[in-house]
């Protein structure tokens, strides 16, 4: 394999095998000392697990002499007192050992979980939370599975080639039979290492995705309810879990099937052993306590090279986990800190210039938009679904860097500014509020987690909070169920405004904030929002009337374009889209339109 490293898909690269070995031995060493003592038990282990043998062709050398079963006695004492030393230096080993793997795993989880904090959102748009979960989650445990058999592995090699070299020492013709062996056994785990690296790697992938499934049939299960749709989506998971029971399969097959081939290579090498060694007994040319003492040496000759031949499996199946997991680190992070960032507190002048953004190749959603926000203006930004209005607050967001033009706040381009701090001083209100797991307090600490309880308090008053959050169980120390179960959409959204004051951001992005709001809380929190928008530059993304009429200007956009721009009265005269948008989704909520109604009924 080369060692240029190549995309599967997206963000699914290959490393050669030399790469995932450079890497993990990175990791490795941060852990020296422990290294160290490590190898010392292996190498006596790996010297202490010779001698037995040694001491038996001895004892029946002694018994042949003597004659007498009392001449082995101190032999015997010595092999059991041997035995319990060999098991505590391997107990001290694996506790060593595994010490120094969940140290590894533990630094390679935290280079994915920060991994992850970095990529933009088009790696999560491509990505199924189910397939990430996976990764963070089965395949740390493979990789746990790897670095574990990594010493033992080491440690049956050396024993592999001492107990080699003193069979060569004590019958070079019987040595013969058992290094023929070897070839077997190797051709046996090449063919087995191969299959396994590939089928490990689909068997995870699979995993994947089962896990996306089960995380969105769990998240979708009122609109699975709602079609009657749960028979249709049992069937099309049956066919991913069959999939992954396939792969499931093969890797049984990879892992396990060697042991059987590697007896039947023990049955031979042992068969050979006592048909040759039969022969020398009978010429003359060698003893059988010599021939005793090479079949106790081949077992263990051809079981740490049996266990050789299978922990090479474990550690392919444990590469492309590796592999996987380095892929979401190297994936490529294109929304990026610039190297010297600019620290600013922003006054809220936001230019778009000649801005072009697409998510696909070739399908525009933003073209050509210009457009200047002055430091305290409100804005209002309509269209139809789809027209590039939730775009336009991303990229400003930056959680998405333009294709085209410039984004300039205070006459910086926002690609110099330091992310985490332009991101601070810009407070993002959408439709789909997020609630942590945690108390209700927490949740309005989020973004600003050294705020006094003064300061929390009067974000609550001024959000209009504070009736409901007194009706909860604890008030502010109420806990939340997943993503604020418990709470209704309004008290979700409420919260979420008051998160977002708490941090007293310059620029204000309210996304579709009160889509999920009725009426009733609506007219609640109206003035909430008015001082929540005051002496801040606002974009307000809305389908509501009242808000839309109160800011100082609406933008139009159209199929990625700003189309029209003014006040409400000046639109309306025009006579163009916004109008129709009027008449088609704002007229309803005006209070002329809801007055001749009421006199309709009423007649």
């Amino acid at each position: 394999m080369t060692e240029t490293r190549t995309l599967k898909d997206e963000y699914t690269m290959i490393y050669s095998d030399r790469e995932l070995i450079g890497r993990f031995w990175r990791y490795l060493t941060a852990y020296k000392l422990q290294l160290v003592f490590i190898i010392l038990l292996v190498l006596a282990i790996s010297g202490i697990s010779i001698v037995p043998p040694l001491m038996v062709e001895r004892a029946f050398n002694l018994l042949e002499e003597s004659g007498e079963w009392i001449a082995v006695a101190s032999y015997a004492i010595a092999y059991v007192g041997l035995s319990i030393i060999l098991w505590v230096l391997q107990v001290v080993q694996n506790i060593l050992v595994t010490i120094v793997t969940q140290k590894i795993i533990q630094r390679i989880q935290m280079d994915t979980y920060e991994s992850l904090q970095e990529h933009d959102l088009g790696f999560f748009d491509k990505q199924a939370t189910g397939e990430i979960m996976s990764r963070l989650t089965n395949d740390s445990q493979e990789l746990n599975d790897m670095i574990n058999v990594v010493a033992q592995f080491i440690s049956n090699f050396v024993i592999v080639f001492s107990v080699l070299g003193i069979m060569f020492y004590v019958n070079w013709q019987l040595s013969l039979i058992a290094l023929g062996m070897g070839p077997i056994v190797f051709a046996a785990a090449f063919l087995f290492r191969r299959f396994t690296r590939r089928t490990s790697g689909k068997w995870r992938a699979a995993i994947g995705q089962v896990n996306a499934s089960f995380q969105e049939s769990v998240s979708g299960i009122s609109v699975a309810k709602a079609f009657g749709r749960e028979e249709k989506s049992k069937e099309e998971f049956e066919v991913i879990n069959d999939t992954t029971f396939l792969y499931a399969k093969k890797r049984a097959f990879a892992l396990s099937g060697i042991w059987p081939v590697m007896d039947g290579i023990s049955v031979l090498g042992i068969f050979g052993i006592n048909l040759f060694g039969s022969w020398l007994v009978f010429e003359g040319i060698t003893s059988t306590s010599t021939i005793i003492f090479f079949i106790l040496l081949l077992n263990r000759f051809l079981y740490p090279l049996a266990r050789v031949a299978s922990q090479i499996s474990t550690i392919q199946s444990g590469f492309a986990a590796m592999e996987r997991i380095f892929s979401i680190i190297d994936a490529e992070k294109v929304v990026k800190n610039p190297e010297k960032p600019v620290f600013e507190k922003v006054t809220g002048h936001i230019t778009f210039d000649q801005v072009y953004h697409e998510y696909e190749p070739n399908e525009p959603v933003l073209k050509n938009i210009n457009l200047d926000i002055k430091p305290g203006e409100s804005i209002a930004i309509v269209g139809e679904t789809g027209a590039g209005k939730t775009t336009i607050a991303s990229l400003l967001m930056r959680f998405y860097d333009i294709n085209g033009g410039s984004i300039k706040i205070d006459n910086i381009d926002i690609r110099d500014y330091d992310l985490q701090d332009l991101r601070s001083q810009i407070g993002l209100v959408g439709q789909d509020v997020f609630l942590f797991s945690g108390t209700v307090l927490d949740n309005i600490r989020f973004g600003k987690p050294d705020a006094s309880n003064k300061e929390v308090e009067k974000v609550i008053g001024i959000v209009s909070a504070q009736e409901f959050i007194d009706a909860l169980p604890d008030g502010l120390e109420t806990e939340l169920g997943e993503r604020g179960k418990g709470l209704s959409a309004g008290q979700r959204q409420m919260i979420s405004f008051a998160r977002t004051l708490l941090t007293d951001p310059k620029i204000l992005i309210l996304d579709e904030a009160t889509a999920a709001v009725d009426a009733y809380t609506e007219s609640k929190i109206q003035d909430a929002l008015d001082k929540l928008l005051a002496n801040r530059t606002s974009i307000v993304i809305a389908h509501r009337l009242t808000t839309i009429k109160n800011s100082d200007r609406i933008i139009v956009l159209d199929k990625g374009k700003i189309v029209e721009e003014g006040n409400h009265d000046d639109l309306m005269s025009n006579g163009g889209l916004y109008s129709e948008l009027y008449e088609t989704y704002f007229k309803h909520q005006s209070a002329e339109w809801i007055s001749e109604i009421s006199e309709v009924f009423s007649d």
